[in-house]
């Protein structure tokens, strides 16, 4: 019976901070069930390597743990993390994200449609500015490399025994995704935000 695992994939971002970290979950199904920590691991690996190298270096910090579902509480299965310590540097608010949408045959079932937030300001090379109103066609194009780029996205992970898509926590169901798109436009996570250092304030009457 095919199994589920969750994989979260995390950044440390301007500092090593547990709060200022860039935080995705994606969904994989091993097709013969469950397996043992050393192939999770191994999948964790890939993970985290696959997003060194969409955001174009080796040299910063990407951990990825794997959870089975279930109940909380729940401990990870398995966990990699390379260069630990290791924080990304940006120079644009850290909130602003672009997403990666992906659905099964119908995107229009919100249940059998998944997303992820990536964050452009942090890749090398892309030329990411916040003069842009819009994200260009590099910076969409990138982002839908997470799921188009050959022998590395998310449904090349594992091999031919794993399949990348989305559970239902609602459904419990598990749909393999079969489409992905990227939208012109910018998200905002506010979770991402960096914690305040100073503030200014005021007192006065009406």
């Amino acid at each position: 019976m095919p199994q589920t695992y969750k994989f979260q994939v995390s950044m440390p971002v301007g500092d090593i901070a547990p709060r200022n970290r860039c935080t995705n979950v994606v969904h994989l199904e091993h097709v013969a069930g469950s397996v043992l920590g050393t192939d999770l691991e191994a999948i964790c690996g890939d993970l985290a390597g696959m997003w060194q190298t969409l955001y174009g270096t080796s040299a910063h910090e990407v951990s990825c743990k794997a959870y089975e579902l279930g109940p909380p509480p729940q401990l990870p299965k398995a966990q990699v993390t390379i260069a630990a310590g290791s924080p990304w540097p940006i120079n644009f608010p850290s909130e602003v994200a672009l997403c990666l949408s992906f659905a099964g045959d119908n995107r229009g079932d919100k249940r059998r449609r998944g997303r992820i937030y990536l964050m452009p300001q942090a890749t090398v090379g892309l030329g990411f500015t916040t003069a842009v109103l819009r994200p260009t066609p590099a910076i969409m194009n990138w982002a839908l490399g997470f799921y188009t780029t050959a022998n590395n996205s998310l449904p090349d992970i594992g091999g031919s025994d794993w399949k990348f898509g989305i559970y239902s926590g609602v459904g419990k169901h598990f749909t393999q995704a079969e489409q992905a798109w990227v939208n012109d436009e910018w998200d905002t996570q506010r979770r991402r935000g960096l914690r305040e250092t100073s503030r200014v304030s005021a007192t006065r009457e009406g």
